[in-house]
């Protein structure tokens, strides 16, 4: 086993650790944080416009799905990794064996259940917008500017760091060289994602609130958060081209698999973990959700 191999593994049960248990704990512990501090007896709101005849009770069994689904998905890689240990299989082959879309895949499966919680709770909000009745609205009329959500560095970044790949990218091509589909394919589907994350940045900064009850306080808090991540995909995603770009025209396929881990787990780090350490279950305002609250 090379100083590669073990890199590798070390790189990619922390990848299992994060992933898989670390992010998914701390959401399951705000869930049920929720749960217990603000009951629906308490905060009817949160939970009257539920199908469920006892939505707290649906809500816990959700959470705990979707945490037994994770411990589930870290414990299968785990056995994936032990089984190619014991059977000496290297990991730095793995472009070379063509396994490579394993870590691809895996990580695919590590995104289900978050995926999953994250449609589920769309869906709750949905709910809870059908449900709203109050005739009454109160918020700020002031305009949300881009700038008040995102420092100007972390915008310029996102756009030079496209440029730096675009200009990367068609230098290896050759400029002279004339565009192939498959050029034409990755330049217009990279631009293509950086105008869905302008697009779903414009609809937290000037859509209207999913949640009906928040206040305007946590609104904003949730914009700038919402908008970071965004911007921050599309640094990383540029930036990421620009990697494995270099692995393959340097020949460096033993790293491939190690720079992809670390890619995924940067990825999950700005995004779910952004959303945790900016949005914390603690800070936010649940007295909206109270029978009298009146809408802010």
């Amino acid at each position: 086993m090379t100083i590669i191999d073990i890199i590798f593994y070390a790189i990619f049960i922390n990848q299992i650790f994060l992933i898989s248990y670390h992010y998914p704990k701390k959401t399951f512990d705000r869930n049920i944080y929720v749960l217990q501090k603000y009951p629906a007896a308490d905060y009817p709101k949160l939970y009257q416009h539920s199908r469920y005849a006892d939505p707290s009770k649906a809500m816990l069994n959700s959470i705990r799905k979707y945490m037994a689904a994770n411990i589930t998905i870290a414990l299968l890689g785990l056995g994936i990794l032990l089984a190619m240990a014991a059977s000496g299989y290297a990991p730095s082959g793995i472009k070379e064996n063509k396994h490579i879309m394993f870590v691809m895949v895996f990580f695919m499966l590590q995104a289900v259940p978050h995926l999953l919680l994250e449609l589920s709770t769309h869906k709750w909000l949905k709910g809870m917008r059908g449900a709203d009745k109050s005739s009454t609205r109160k918020a700020d009329l002031s305009p949300r500017k881009l700038f008040d959500f995102v420092s100007p560095f972390y915008v310029a970044l996102a756009v030079l760091a496209f440029i730096a790949w675009v200009v990367y990218y068609l230098n290896n091509k050759g400029f002279t060289t004339a565009w192939d589909w498959q050029t034409y394919v990755t330049i217009f589907g990279m631009t293509g994602m950086n105008l869905v994350f302008i697009s779903f940045g414009y609809k937290y900064l000037r859509g209207k609130k999913l949640d009906p009850h928040q206040t305007y306080k946590d609104q904003r808090k949730l914009i700038k958060t919402m908008v970071r991540v965004f911007v921050f995909a599309s640094i990383m995603m540029s930036v990421q081209l620009m990697v494995f770009d270099a692995i393959n025209q340097n020949g460096w396929d033993r790293f491939e698999p190690i720079a992809m881990s670390i890619y995924f787990q940067v990825v999950i780090i700005f995004g779910i973990g952004e959303v945790l350490r900016m949005f914390k279950i603690e800070d936010i305002d649940f007295d909206v959700y109270k029978e009298d609250a009146w809408l802010v």
